[in-house]
């Protein structure tokens, strides 16, 4: 039993270290670059990719929730994704691949052995909207997500480092909410049926994200799971959201 306290002591230690770096390096990318108000004038969505760590793999889906209450119990998301037909159990997920593998390369260190799970997200060109200026605003929309996946994962990494206590976290969390709504607001349903199919899609998707952030927001430490744990958990639904939701848009017609 203390072994098995001892590895995940090491996960999490390793999630922290990781998610420490990339917190500074982001803080330092914020000092010298200017980026306007955050939000693309592209008419078009640019797909991306996450590198989510994968602690176990199962061939059904009983299996992987065996151990993931473990997992969220030492901070780890201890999310369930499904691909080609395998359960993976994830601890956490980063933007960059060198990330995902320094946290990979100290687990195994510890004698923990784990596999880095890609997670790609389809672009989404809105061809059929009826105006660039209705695309820039879908495609806008779409940003709005991936920045508060991206706002997320800051939490979280504050909550981890002790940069923040609960009660503060929570304050961001009404914060990355409320500039969905705002962003949800702003969008036209256009003048075309296309347009209104694709702005119901995208309020579908904002709909659902806001009701997963106000669970979070109202969150109570139960089972020794961790505000940190519930985000992280949040955060890779939320690139699965963000997935689903590109691949309805670049598949209505």
């Amino acid at each position: 039993m203390k072994r098995r306290a001892s590895k995940f002591f090491v996960l999490l230690f390793s999630i922290v270290c990781v998610c420490a770096c990339v917190f500074v390096a982001k803080l330092l990318s914020s000092a010298i670059t200017v980026s306007g108000n955050g939000i693309t004038q592209s008419t078009s969505f640019q797909g991306f990719e996450i590198y989510a760590v994968s602690l176990g793999q199962y061939s059904s889906k009983s299996q992987a929730e065996s151990t993931c209450e473990a997992i969220a119990k030492k901070g780890g998301a201890g999310y369930i994704y499904e691909t080609n037909n395998m359960y993976y159990v994830l601890a956490s997920a980063y933007e960059k691949e060198n990330d995902a593998k320094l946290v990979q390369e100290n687990l195994s260190s510890n004698g923990i052995s784990s596999k880095i799970i890609k997670i790609g997200v389809s672009s989404v060109d809105f061809s059929n909207a009826s105006s660039s200026a209705q695309k820039k605003a879908f495609s806008s929309a779409l940003v709005e997500l991936k920045n508060a996946y991206v706002s997320l994962y800051d939490i979280s990494v504050s909550l981890d480092t002790n940069s923040y206590d609960d009660a503060k976290a929570k304050i961001e969390i009404i914060c990355v909410k409320g500039n969905l709504e705002t962003a949800l607001e702003k969008i036209s349903k256009g003048s075309s049926s296309y347009d209104g199919i694709y702005y119901q899609m995208i309020k579908n998707t904002f709909n659902s994200v806001v009701d997963n952030l106000n669970d979070i927001k109202n969150y109570q430490v139960t089972n020794n799971i961790s505000l940190s744990a519930k985000i992280k958990f949040t955060y890779i639904n939320l690139i699965e959201e963000i997935n689903s939701l590109s691949d309805l848009l670049n598949n209505k017609v």
